[in-house]
């Protein structure tokens, strides 16, 4: 029992010492660099197992790259994830403005009924259909979090005004 907690103390102790990376190619890379920081140069490379291994300047830099790379793929495939979201949630918030175009002008003609309530309502739920669909869609990324919760916010508040005037409780 005792040795697996000294293994892992001793492991404990030397990690940050692995986790420098190879002092010379890292160190003599990172110590051309000022922008970004050096520490950030130094501290990113020494946690990338390719940057780490290079003997080199040319394999820091083939480290570097490739994982620059592999993270701008990465975000291109978050970044097509959020266009098809955010295309659906144009239609959710196409839906609701015309569902709120058509209140208006039942209004305006003075027409205030079960029809009008039904699109006031059928406006309620797109910008939290939206801000589900950002939230737990692919992307998982919501850019329109404030738009969306204003947005729920007004068109609860019209649709709970519009079913008072029906109901004849206010005129």
């Amino acid at each position: 029992m005792k040795q697996p907690v000294v293994l892992l103390l001793l492991t404990i102790a030397i990690a940050p010492v692995l986790a420098m990376g190879s002092p010379s190619a890292i160190n003599m890379t990172c110590a051309l660099i000022t922008t970004p920081t050096r520490d950030f140069c130094a501290g990113f490379l020494s946690g990338d197992p390719a940057a780490v291994a290079a003997t080199d300047a040319r394999g820091v830099a083939t480290a570097v790259v490739n994982t620059t790379a592999n993270k701008a793929a990465s975000t291109m495939r978050v970044i097509t994830d959020l266009v098809d979201e955010l295309s659906t949630c144009r239609m959710y918030y196409t839906t609701m403005a015309q569902s709120l175009a058509g209140v208006l002008v039942d209004f305006r003609a003075g027409r205030l009924d079960n029809a009008t309530l039904e699109k006031a309502h059928q406006a309620m739920n797109q910008p939290k259909n939206c801000d589900t669909l950002l939230l737990e869609g692919k992307a998982q990324k919501n850019p329109f979090s404030k738009e969306n919760g204003e947005n729920d916010s007004l068109v609860r508040l019209a649709a709970a005004i519009t079913s008072l005037l029906a109901s004849k409780r206010i005129g």
